[in-house]
């Protein structure tokens, strides 16, 4: 298109990958094999010693920020338990996680750069560009409140996230390939990939906690060591 930036005639010539995706996992993964499977051994590796004394010293259900109406953040919920509805437009992607109230939405923009002065974010300042067939994300902007993984692995305001991803196996699935940077919380970069299953156009509603009685038992067994303590203190 004559006088097009180079980012508009990217964004008017990408693929639709339009649809609802989930993690494929078992028989549906057929012949593809993901990059470092065990997530939470290859971090761990990774990080920094203050990283992973931050971590053995966290209380994994207390200080869980997706159990305590906190946003999971895209490094965990997505590689861990995950499905997203794609939803591409001329100047950006929207990526709408199905538990939407602990992993929310990620915006990938196509038409600039990252803003200056960015102010941390659970999820970030996604921009893209496409390589080919391949779409190329660059995150950067997070907090530092999220984990890495469930784990309880802890990450930095410095932390870079670079995802390529393309379509494979006829069309019906996403391959996601992500390198995970970090100069103050991991020693080097660690990489890994997954696949997600095309299962359909639309995302049925998935609310956290909604049964109250599920949140009530999650509430006090997340309490229970904070009262006994305060019991000992008295």
């Amino acid at each position: 298109i004559p006088g097009a930036s180079p980012s508009s005639a990217s964004a008017q010539s990408q693929p639709d990958w339009t649809g609802f995706y989930a993690l494929a996992r078992g028989k549906d993964l057929g012949s593809f094999k993901p990059v470092n499977p065990n997530l939470h051994e290859v971090i761990v590796a990774h990080l920094q010693p203050w990283a992973r004394a931050k971590m053995e010293a966290t209380d994994g259900i207390a200080d869980d920020p997706g159990g305590t109406c906190q946003p999971d953040g895209i490094f965990r919920y997505p590689t861990f338990a995950g499905s997203f509805l794609w939803l591409p437009s001329a100047d950006k992607i929207l990526i709408v996680y199905n538990e939407i109230n602990t992993a929310g939405v990620e915006r990938v923009y196509l038409n600039r750069q990252h803003p200056k002065n960015l102010l941390p974010t659970w999820n970030g300042d996604s921009i893209g560009h496409w390589e080919g067939d391949t779409l190329v994300v660059d995150t950067i902007g997070f907090n530092d409140k999220s984990w890495l993984q469930p784990g309880m692995e802890p990450h930095s305001e410095e932390t870079h996230l670079i995802q390529r991803i393309r379509q494979v196996g006829n069309g019906g699935y996403i391959e996601i390939t992500t390198k995970v940077e970090d100069y103050q919380a991991l020693t080097s970069a660690y990489t890994y990939s997954r696949y997600y299953k095309r299962t359909g156009e639309s995302m049925s509603e998935n609310v956290c906690a909604e049964d109250p009685q599920i949140w009530k038992d999650f509430r006090n067994k997340a309490l229970k060591p904070h009262l006994a303590h305060s019991r000992e203190v008295k």
